[in-house]
């Protein structure tokens, strides 16, 4: 599972609409305010909206101090007739195999259901529920979906409010849930795509069910959704569901604007009030009894909850997985005291790169494998865990070893010792002048390196996103952080799949890049050090942000499997150099 496409509009410095293609190791160049950190916070803003319901904020979950400032200082040009529009693609593809789909089968369980038994209300073997009966056999299953939320600002709350929220599977719009009026306190469910591929009937099927007596000959639309949703249909005969000109209502939860359904909860369609004279019609129409009936209007909100809300819990979930590590990263105090209480704000400033320090032995030794190996980072340092016990002034213990008596219990005094509670530090060892010094004191760009290395080797799917991580490195160091941000894409790999870590680097580092570029052609031409893992041109996205008459425009820069670029940097950019050589 991993993110494949952002797409931004109107928000902050990107006014025309933006596509920005992720890949597992995604870097962002570009000059000083181009706007590459606006892709970090858009996506920081999504998240805002998924996770919390927050569609006007200004600090976030992971940004740390950042101030977003909220929507009216995130609409391009601070326009307020503008609407934002951010959508997000995640490619599930890698999940999808006989092995291993157990991670998204959570969100869409009925699309693995691979017997006959169908939903009550269906009636019908489509290809969402059953796939093609073959567990060997994926290619009906879901394996992408995307998700857009447009946020405008309301003149009648005085605050911004979701427009609308569109889902889709395997590059297809499903539907779009879109706010009604605030008095109503609902909003629809509109565009629904009845010709979607995954709602077709399975292909042997067809036949049999055209011809069952509980369908009309003129139709395939399932009973309830005929009767009951009213929906208007074209004849087709391959199409579980069709056209509709009508909406479905659903309830959404109060508050100050519209923000969006409840994610946790299946959708409750407003239209289907129990109790009715039009509910009472369908029942005689389809026959059935009042339990019976509840039970498919359970199984219809099942079925539309999975197809319609599933896709934007995934996304809110996978965004709840990004880790942010900003521009400037804090050094500890010398009396620094790791935070027990996890807090992924902390990620913002490196500080809580030390928290984990200072609590695993293990990270610590396998920081130390790329600080201070020469094939690596060549910090010529590494970190060590110290532990002491102190001994407090006027304690009894202070008191026994001060006293001088020859008769002292030495059984007590070792009693004492042993409950002495054992204290950690972290320490930076100097390998050159083998001195031990505090993390204050060794050089800014060892201090400023380390969070950068421990996210790449803690940070265990998700997003990873890193904000110059260049700054005060030398450049030597700067060629290795490329092996190491190599090394994080394939860090939490799966055995199966292949797919860690996605990386979003912001930066002004020509070594980097250089350095990518270089394992990609020595992958190619089977030259790799033993100690480098294989990284492809398909791994890498460079990003290119420049301010255009337009607001900010972002160019993919592509590069083939010799590690050359295809399409030329713009003029001005990494020129600098030519520039004083020659």
């Amino acid at each position: 599972m991993f993110l494949t496409r952002l797409e931004i509009e109107n928000f902050k410095g990107i006014q025309s609409r933006q596509t920005i293609e992720i890949r597992p190791l995604t870097m962002l160049f570009g000059p000083n305010s181009a706007g590459k950190s606006t892709v970090l916070q858009a996506l920081h803003y999504l998240r805002e909206i998924l996770e919390r319901g927050n569609i006007d904020p200004d600090l976030t979950i992971s940004g740390g101090s950042i101030d977003l400032g909220g929507f009216s200082t995130l609409v391009n040009r601070r326009k307020l007739d503008q609407t934002i529009s951010i959508k997000v693609t995640v490619d599930l593809s890698d999940e999808i195999n006989e092995f291993n789909f157990s991670s998204i089968q959570k969100y869409f369980p009925l699309n693995f259901d691979f017997t006959d038994n169908e939903l009550d209300f269906i009636g019908l073997p489509v290809r969402y529920i059953i796939g093609d009966r073959e567990k060997s056999n994926f290619d009906t299953l879901i394996k992408e979906t995307a998700v857009s939320v447009n946020v405008k600002w309301s003149e009648e709350y005085e605050a911004p409010i979701v427009e609308c929220l569109e889902v889709e599977l395997n590059g297809e719009s499903v539907a779009s849930i879109v706010s009604r009026p605030p008095d109503e306190m609902c909003a629809e469910i509109t565009k629904f795509n009845f010709a979607h591929p995954l709602l077709q009937p399975v292909e042997p099927y067809v036949e049999d069910v055209k011809h069952s007596s509980d369908y009309s000959s003129q139709n395939l639309v399932s009973p309830l959704l005929n009767e009951l949703i009213f929906f208007k249909h074209t004849v087709t005969d391959k199409a579980f569901f069709y056209t509709s000109t009508r909406n479905l209502r659903i309830g959404v939860k109060k508050g100050k604007g519209w923000t969006l359904p409840d994610l946790d909860r299946e959708l409750q369609l407003l239209d289907i009030a129990i109790g009715t004279d039009a509910i009472l019609e369908v029942k005689e129409r389809l026959n059935i009894g009042f339990q019976e009936y509840l039970a498919r209007v359970k199984d219809l909100h099942c079925l539309l909850s999975e197809i319609v809300l599933s896709p934007v819990r995934l996304t809110r979930d996978y965004l709840s997985q990004l880790t942010y590590i900003g521009p400037l990263r804090e050094v500890p105090t010398r009396n620094f005291k790791p935070q027990v209480t996890p807090d992924e704000s902390r990620w913002a400033t490196g500080i809580s790169a030390w928290d984990k320090l200072y609590r695993s032995g293990r990270l610590v030794h396998q920081v130390n494998e790329w600080m201070s190996d020469e094939k690596r980072l060549r910090t010529k340092c590494k970190l060590e865990r110290t532990e002491f016990k102190k001994i407090f002034v006027s304690s009894e213990l202070d008191r026994l070893l001060e006293s001088g008596d020859d008769g002292i219990n030495f059984a007590e005094v070792q009693d004492l010792y042993i409950n002495l509670a054992t204290h950690t530090e972290l320490k930076v060892r100097d390998l050159q002048t083998d001195l031990l010094l505090a993390p204050s004191d060794v050089g800014i760009g060892i201090s400023q390196m380390i969070p950068i290395v421990v996210g790449a080797i803690n940070v265990q799917g998700g997003v990873l996103a890193i904000e110059q991580p260049e700054l005060h490195v030398h450049p030597s160091i700067q060629v290795g952080m490329g092996d190491l941000f190599i090394f994080a894409t394939q860090n939490y790999a799966n055995l199966l799949t292949g797919h860690g870590t996605t990386l979003i680097i912001e930066t002004h580092s020509e070594h980097i890049i250089l350095r990518v570029l270089r394992r990609i052609r020595e992958t190619k031409e089977n030259e790799l050090p033993s100690y480098v893992k294989e990284f492809s041109a398909e791994n890498l996205s460079v990003i290119f942000v420049e301010m255009g008459k337009n607001g900010v425009e972002f160019s993919q820069l592509r590069v083939d499997e010799e590690g050359d670029f295809i399409d030329q940097w713009p003029q001005g950019f990494f020129e600098e150099r030519i520039e004083e050589l020659f």
